[in-house]
């Protein structure tokens, strides 16, 4: 296991893509992929603390001194709406540092599951002073981060024309030199590049229907390219000024796919999803600008949690079960029960799952199985984000709290 981490590492490094500096800037760290190659050392700011938080799915990012993510609470004027609150911590003692609250309605068509109260999904994005906020009605914000003042924002529906997912906008932004790249979807736009000091629009890919999957990049030969998984296609559009690359239908369109693709190189890809039909590997022609399929199984569709890759295989949650799936053809290898909803978070040869019931466990995956190293206590309520890492502290939320504990806790000899 370790050896074939440490080849995918060297790998992604040859390609371009952004090594994590020390913070978490974005969904899945600096490089998108939930990898670290090992913790980092303590830095003296890490604390272990527990706090009350409010319900939402959205992530939890850092630029190495704060934690910022967001929650929802009720309105008191309209109980059947919310409250969305962008909140920014100390990362060593969990202190709100400055908060940000807009009270929102949904928006037609738009509900949430269970009949529970509107709540924000998708993950904040920093980069340098900026962090980049998507509320689940389309308001797009941008805070400087020392302060909370709020720099520019765009209300993506009024003024972009995107179209109201079914429970709410889930796509992160991504962190794209020194731009917003965000996945609008709808009339106008698949995918805007937005300039991170002002909220000026950089450029805007031709339009495609939404989903909830977050945009990734994706280098190639000429120039890096922003993945998106649409309702309807996997589209390439150049990171540099958003025109199309290349696109790849998908077999049942229609369905709004959640998983973010995996980058493996510069030609391949991995896909899950509804509108997938399962999961398939997608290689991109030399030429740059046509796609073909590799292998697909169309037994195995991963969900709303995280998957991942350790250059041999792939891991994930799907239909209650954690299972692996061989990079080289798409066979199924095992499947493990006892680990629905699970996000992943490598670190090194080891693995942190979070469960959705809260549940750590210390565990390692490989193509061989799944070894359940150790567990320990439980994070209180549903737990649907996946967890950060900075320094040796990983940062856990809920729907009720959220929560710093060392990685020493979790994975024990």
């Amino acid at each position: 296991m370790r050896t074939m981490l440490g080849a995918v590492l060297v790998l992604l490094a040859g390609t371009g893509r952004a090594a994590d500096g020390p913070g978490w800037p974005q969904y899945g760290g600096g490089n998108r992929d939930f990898v670290r190659p090992a913790a980092v050392p303590g830095d003296g700011a890490d604390g272990v603390w527990e706090r009350d938080l409010g319900p939402g799915t959205s992530g939890i990012v850092s630029d190495g001194t704060v934690l910022v993510t967001m929650y929802s609470v009720p309105n008191p004027k309209q109980a059947s709406e919310g409250v969305e609150v962008v909140v920014c911590l100390d990362r060593r003692t969990g202190k709100t540092l400055w908060d940000d609250r807009t009270p929102v309605a949904r928006l037609k068509g738009q509900e949430s599951y269970s009949g529970d109260p509107i709540r924000p999904q998708a993950t904040p994005a920093i980069s340098g002073s900026r962090v980049c906020t998507l509320g689940s009605t389309g308001l797009l914000k941008c805070f400087d981060v020392p302060t909370g003042k709020v720099v520019w924002q765009h209300d993506l529906v009024a003024d972009f024309g995107a179209k109201p997912v079914q429970f709410g906008f889930a796509a992160s932004p991504l962190v794209a030199g020194g731009r917003f790249v965000v996945h609008a979807g709808g009339a106008q736009a698949a995918v805007i590049a937005f300039n991170s000091a002002d909220g000026a629009v950089v450029w805007k890919s031709k339009p495609a229907e939404p989903s909830y999957s977050s945009p990734v990049l994706m280098p190639s030969d000429r120039g890096d390219v922003v993945v998106q998984m649409t309702r309807d296609a996997v589209f390439g559009f150049a990171a540099a000024d958003g025109r199309q690359r290349w696109t790849y239908a998908l077999p049942k369109p229609g369905l709004t796919n959640v998983p973010t693709p995996i980058v493996l190189s510069k030609r391949r890809l991995l896909i899950s999803g509804q509108g997938v039909l399962g999961t398939r590997l997608l290689e991109v022609a030399a030429t740059g600008d046509a796609v073909a399929e590799v292998w697909k199984n169309d037994k195995v569709a991963f969900f709303y949690a995280n998957w991942l890759t350790d250059g041999a295989a792939v891991y994930g949650s799907a239909d209650k079960f954690l299972r692996g799936l061989r990079l080289s053809d798409g066979k199924e290898l095992w499947r493990e029960q006892g680990q629905a909803d699970a996000n992943l978070l490598q670190v090194g040869p080891d693995t942190v799952v979070l469960r959705g019931d809260g549940q750590f466990t210390h565990a390692r995956l490989s193509p061989t199985g799944f070894e359940d190293v150790s567990r320990v206590e439980r994070l209180a309520g549903r737990c649907w984000a996946a967890p950060t890492l900075v320094g040796d502290t990983i940062y856990a939320r809920s729907e009720s709290k959220i929560r710093a504990l060392k990685l020493s806790s979790i994975f024990k000899p």
